[in-house]
């Protein structure tokens, strides 16, 4: 084939490729909008959540319950349409709207009464099962790992519920429930969970770059306040409040110990002979105290040397800063060191270092001791079964 005829070929076939990319358009995956490749990932991940996940009723917060005092200028009154604009002053909310982004508390920025939806949604979520462990440690038991991190697919849970999930929601694990307790009276009680933290969880992106998945931080439901409109009055014998709240045990423990305490001393008269150094009080109620006592050798102070005094005598002067010891020799009162104490590195660099350092003696009925002693020597310990 000649050479003029090989050029010629090449030059069709490049045209061939500029005509081709100019008909077809670029291949990308991400498109502005959510075209039919996102709702068909949508629909597998929804999927895999409707076969795979777990029941979760969720208890839905509404907003707080107490809408506020008319006196009180950090609660608003969202009913009365009190509550303004920071900006620029004018009334807001003029209806009385009470929803989830209401705050009952503008000075702690907390909403201590809450009202949940009376009506239970389902959904179905997805997370790592662990073991749950007791730490015994110096400040008491606790649990290690307690907190759950549960993800949902984000638009059916915003299709059931209205929105998503935000804290404050209450789930119920009913895959917890915990039908085996040692009283027979007592009933069977599922796991309850409330939503700390919420946001997009990484792995739910797709090819497309849209999320479809929310991941929530959840930590056991504890008896507090916040939690009443769910929990109900411990005075109903039929409240969800008796089944897991502790308050009862809690305040049988604190009479036990109030009794014990009257039993072991039912006049009222306090418990010293462990406290070390402690004077008893007599029976007229004056507490016999004995500052007098003989340690020895003294050094005379004062602001101005003595006017009588003997070869070898010491003297503090006390109006110099700082104190400054004298010896009197011959005709001269002769100068032995100054109390530097206040002016050592130590002091410059710890706060507390008097306490730290302290080297001091005292002296408690005419013996001595350091002033830096263990707690342990100061109060003895009693055993428990005297």
């Amino acid at each position: 084939m000649p050479l003029h005829t090989n050029l010629a070929s090449l030059t069709n076939l490049s045209t061939f490729k500029v005509s081709i990319n100019n008909c077809m358009p670029r291949l990308s995956v991400y498109k502005p909008t959510k075209t039919n490749d996102y709702y068909f990932m949508d629909r597998s991940i929804r999927e895999q959540f409707s076969v795979g996940g777990t029941g979760v009723h969720v208890h839905k917060y509404v907003g707080p319950a107490y809408v506020g005092d008319k006196k009180d200028a950090s609660q608003p009154n969202y009913v009365a349409g009190t509550e303004t604009d920071p900006l620029n002053g004018d009334f807001i909310n003029i209806d009385g709207i009470i929803n989830e982004t209401k705050v009952q508390d503008l000075l702690f920025m907390e909403n201590r009464d809450r009202k949940y939806d009376p009506d239970i949604f389902e959904l179905r979520g997805v997370y790592n099962v662990q073991d749950t462990d007791f730490d015994l440690t110096q400040f008491g038991l606790f649990l290690s790992n307690d907190q759950l991190y549960m993800t949902f697919h984000m638009n059916e849970m915003v299709e059931v519920m209205g929105r998503k999930l935000m804290p404050g929601d209450v789930l119920e694990l009913p895959h917890l429930r915990d039908a085996l307790l040692l009283s027979n009276d007592k009933k069977a009680i599922n796991k309850y969970y409330v939503v700390n933290d919420a946001n997009r969880g990484a792995e739910g992106f797709s090819q497309t770059w849209y999320p479809h998945i929310w991941r929530v931080k959840l930590s056991p439901l504890t008896d507090s306040q916040e939690y009443f409109d769910i929990l109900g009055d411990g005075d109903d014998a039929d409240s969800l409040k008796n089944d897991l709240s502790t308050y009862k045990t809690e305040f049988n423990i604190s009479d036990a110990i109030v009794e014990a305490a009257e039993q072991e001393d039912p006049t009222g008269t306090s418990l010293t002979d462990h406290l070390f150094g402690y004077d008893h009080a007599t029976s007229g109620g004056i507490v016999n105290q004995n500052n007098t006592y003989n340690h020895g050798e003294t050094i005379a102070s004062g602001d101005q040397f003595p006017s009588t005094f003997n070869q070898g005598d010491y003297f503090i002067r006390t109006d110099f800063n700082p104190n400054r010891l004298f010896v009197r020799r011959g005709s001269r009162w002769h100068r032995l060191y100054d109390n530097v104490t206040d002016q050592t590195w130590t002091d410059k660099t710890y706060n507390a270092s008097d306490y730290i350092n302290n080297s001091n003696t005292t002296v408690i009925d005419d013996r001595e001791f350091n002033e830096k002693t263990p707690l342990s020597e100061v109060i003895k310990p009693k055993a428990d079964n005297t």
